[in-house]
């Protein structure tokens, strides 16, 4: 491991945060037909370890959200073949800093006729915000430090680190 590797949350905090936040979810939304939606490609841990945390089924999916430089597109893809029409949606992101990201995916799918969308981060970044997005659920508030592990990679590496960290 690298000595100037800071660890901000560890597997612990991070475990008994996930365990507590999916309660508040089960008591929070609608127990009938909720699906989980995982923003990649750094959602991947928070979203398996919360869900394995419910006390309630649901249904799950992910997708990619590419912007594209040259043309400023933005396209949102998903995983599988998604229908969220009349669906009731938690959908879960590794990171919220400034915001624009969200907005555009909460918008495009209550354009896609969504029944609702709740939101749901690992880590808050309120500090950077850019655009004024609600988070209906966060596991923490984090500083603005680029972070990595648990998921969250720096140049795609060191996401398999259990805790979540910095470089001093």
């Amino acid at each position: 491991m690298d000595k100037n590797l800071r660890v901000i949350w560890s597997e612990q905090d991070i475990q008994s945060r996930i365990k507590a936040l999916a309660l508040e979810i089960c008591s929070s939304v609608p127990a009938n037909d909720l699906t989980v939606v995982g923003v990649l490609d750094d959602t991947f841990m928070f979203l398996a370890d919360i869900i394995r945390n419910f006390t309630m089924p649901v249904s799950c999916c992910f997708m990619k959200v590419e912007q594209h430089r040259y043309g400023g597109q933005t396209e949102i893809m998903f995983t599988s073949d998604f229908d969220p029409r009349g669906r009731d949606i938690l959908l879960i992101s590794s990171v919220v800093a400034t915001g624009v990201t969200l907005d555009y995916i909460s918008r495009q799918l209550g354009e896609r006729g969504v029944k609702g969308i709740r939101t749901c981060a690992l880590i808050d970044k309120p500090s950077e915000r850019r655009v004024d997005v609600k988070l209906d659920f966060t596991a923490f508030t984090g500083p603005a430090e680029f972070m990595f592990g648990y998921g969250l990679g720096l140049g795609n590496q060191y996401r398999q680190l259990p805790h979540l960290a910095v470089f001093d």
